[in-house]
């Protein structure tokens, strides 16, 4: 939980220590572990990866078809979790530690590696754009899930629960605003109504919470408006500059090209709307049918999209399904009584998400693939209940 959010160099290799602690305890968790692997979201994500892998029998490029296939290897985290699932609430924390960690390597890249040239050099480094060791893009995309893990306890917890929310938004909020990842911005101010509405309907926001949560933003927005005012509004005229032209017809531009990929993206779903282009065909549909040169157009930079294109209604439909189920799960995996703690964070992390993969294709991303099956991993849909006893407590969840 710690290291999901690490460098990417190094986050597969963190998932091997759980493996293969899974593995020596094997027999004695199978109880457990055998309703781990059977949760909807395993069942679900077969069906994907089964579609994926039969579009590979019509897929111009089936070795990126096998590697988009291999993102979905996160989902099995589930069962790899689900013997230490009454523990959920020391995951969760020790999930928003790992950002911590990332919010670290941010200053640290802000500050050019303190004049540490190996430092530095392992870091991302573009103009205007602080995301320490995640990619600008990927890490907004991150950040925009973690911002939904302290929300919860911000909007609708109480005491001190609520002002280690409010300070774990307010540190997100800013480490998000320096990656310059304007989906990922778009996406965080949705999850943000969103969870204001759950709490008000709830009934968890009161006056007072009303009252400090305009002082917070005004802070964090002056806070915000001192030290990136200039990086901000730069990215907004960026913005609005490569749309203009690309309306010209000039698509060379960052947004120009995920307008073209997002065209082309449709086209191809309509042309091929039952098996689509199959696993891994975006590129090369691409290549044929521009001549811009476009970077990283192997994917239409949508989920929605990408499945649209690449495996037709079938793809969309089942990526809806997952996504349900995902958040189905982390709604109803918490007590009542707890909707105002950390326990409800997975919900608002997974729903953050699914706000931003409108700009960001989540499942084939390293990291935010992972952090899907995380997210699934903390929020079954059953958790067994430890029997009353001696030597055993009452259900811990």
């Amino acid at each position: 939980m710690v290291g999901i959010s690490g460098p990417v160099s190094v986050v597969d290799f963190k998932a091997i220590p759980l493996a293969g602690f899974f593995l020596i305890r094997v027999v004695n968790t199978f109880p457990v572990w055998i309703h781990g692997f059977g949760q909807p979201v395993v069942l679900v994500g077969l069906m994907l990866a089964g579609l994926m892998g039969l579009s590979l029998l019509w897929s111009p490029d089936p070795a990126a078809g096998l590697e988009h296939i291999g993102e979905l290897r996160w989902l099995a985290l589930i069962g790899f979790v689900y013997p230490v699932i009454e523990h959920r609430r020391i995951l969760i924390a020790c999930l928003c530690f790992g950002f911590v960690i990332g919010y670290g390597a941010q200053v640290v890249d802000a500050f050019d590696g303190f004049g540490n040239a190996w430092l530095a050099e392992r870091l991302w480094h573009e103009p205007g754009r602080v995301s320490g060791w995640w990619d600008p893009a990927v890490g907004g995309s991150l950040l925009v899930a973690a911002l939904g893990l302290h929300l919860p306890a911000a909007l609708m917890g109480g005491g001190r629960i609520r002002g280690v929310g409010l300070v774990g938004s307010v540190v997100t909020a800013v480490a998000l605003i320096a990656t310059g990842t304007r989906g990922a911005w778009i996406a965080s101010f949705a999850l943000l109504v969103v969870a204001v509405v759950v709490s008000v309907r709830s009934g968890h926001l009161k006056y007072r919470a009303v009252l400090i949560g305009v002082v917070v933003v005004v802070v964090v927005a002056s806070a915000i408006g001192a030290l990136k005012a200039d990086t901000v509004s730069a990215r907004f005229e960026n913005a609005r500059d490569e749309i203009a032209r690309a309306v010209d017809g000039d698509l060379s531009t960052s947004t120009g090209a995920r307008i073209s990929m997002g065209n082309q993206a449709i086209r191809a779903g309509a042309d091929h709307p039952v098996g689509g282009l199959g696993a891994g065909g975006f590129r090369d549909w691409m290549e044929e049918r521009t001549s811009e040169g476009l970077d990283d157009q192997a994917h239409a930079h949508s989920s929605l999209l990408r499945l649209w294109s690449e495996h037709g209604l079938p793809g969309v439909l089942i990526g809806m399904l997952l996504g349900t189920v995902v958040l189905v799960n982390a709604w109803r995996c918490v007590p009542s009584g707890s909707r105002g703690t950390y326990l409800m964070g997975p919900f608002f992390a997974a729903l953050g998400l699914l706000l931003v993969s409108v700009f960001d294709s989540v499942l084939l991303n390293l990291h935010t693939a992972a952090m899907i099956g995380v997210l699934a991993a903390l929020s079954p849909a059953y958790i067994p209940v430890r029997p009353e006893g001696p030597g055993n407590g009452p259900d811990p969840s």
